[in-house]
């Protein structure tokens, strides 16, 4: 199911993009050279995620951070996108949206955790012996917890 949502979330964020291209395009707003330049950067970042990918590497890991970094570096004009001086008419536009986006990705976020904690957790044949030690006594793992974390590496066989 988080796959799944994870796919819609990128189709609808693909799709955003395809229709502000075309939007751009239709208003002739794609005759200036640097919003060439930046959807010619932005064509092979999204290059460099699908070559990731294609090599097995997670999206979030370590050697996507630069390319999803440039990602964040290529969107700062479009928040001052006619500055003249020191003003920045989008700015206030800009930090509401972002607001209602965290808003949205937190529900979002919270939704899918819910849906994930009700999802039955896989039942252990032996029973796990003390994790580790707290002030209060040691803290059995029982079963039904989900937790599988053990204090040290499992001994070799």
């Amino acid at each position: 199911m988080f796959r799944r949502s994870v796919l819609g979330l990128g189709a609808l964020l693909g799709g955003f993009h395809l229709w502000l291209l075309g939007n751009q395009a239709w208003s002739g707003q794609l005759s200036e050279p640097d919003l060439i330049l930046r959807w010619a950067a932005a064509l092979a970042l999204a290059g460099g995620l699908v070559a990731l990918r294609r090599r097995g590497e997670s999206l979030v890991g370590r050697k996507a951070v630069v390319i999803w970094l440039l990602a964040a570096l290529l969107h700062g004009p479009a928040l001052g996108n006619d500055l003249d001086g020191f003003a920045t008419p989008s700015l206030p536009e800009a930090v509401a949206t972002l607001g209602q986006v965290l808003a949205s990705a937190s529900v979002l976020a919270l939704t899918l955790l819910a849906f994930a904690s009700r999802r039955p957790r896989p039942s252990f044949s032996r029973r796990i012996g003390p994790a580790f030690v707290t002030p209060f006594g040691s803290l059995l793992l029982h079963p039904g917890s989900g937790l599988g974390f053990l204090p040290r590496p499992p001994p070799r066989s």
